[in-house]
Formats: structure tokens, sequence, C-alpha cells
């Protein structure tokens, strides 16, 4: 119920995840209907958003054609991490 009056009031009308046959394995509470698998879903996706960005990260620089040096500014931007410091810091490093 206070899941749906916050999607409700966001106006978010879906939302995707990206998951794996291995994460659902090792997260079975995630296909259990009602099951409350709200910390699960956070602890993967402070694993996977990272990577995620890494990879549209390096797809973005290989069309641009430039040295990864001459990246002066970071935007990033995600509904997801909770965790600090969050998933831009974790692409700079």
């Amino acid at each position: 119920e206070k899941f749906k009056r916050m999607c409700d009031k966001s106006m978010i009308k879906k939302r995707y995840m990206h998951l794996t046959e291995e994460i659902l394995k090792e997260n079975p509470k995630i296909c259990e209907y009602m099951a409350p698998s709200l910390d699960a879903r956070q602890d993967i996706v402070v694993v996977e958003i990272p990577k995620l960005g890494k990879e549209a990260a390096q797809k973005a620089i290989k069309e641009w054609g430039q040295p990864k040096s001459k990246i002066t500014h970071l935007v990033f931007c995600t509904t997801s991490g909770v965790d600090m410091p969050g998933a831009d810091y974790q692409l700079t490093k």
C-alpha cells in the first residue's frame, strides 16, 4: 500500500529492473508475491547500477572518439541507488 502511494505521488508509471537468473536464484523473495523484497532489491542495485553506468560510459566514450583525458564533467542520473558515496562516485574511481 505504501509503495503504491509513493508511485502514485511520484507519477512513475513503470519501473524496470535488470535481473538475471543468478540474481533471482540468490534472492528468491524477489519472485514471491507480496514478499518483503525492498532490502534485497536495494542490495542488488547498489552493485549493479555502477556496472550499468560503466558500460554506458564506455560506450559513449567509444562513440565520442576522444581520449578519456578530455572529459571535464560527469552527468549521472539514477532514481535507484541509496548508497553513499553513490554510483557516480564509483564510476569516477
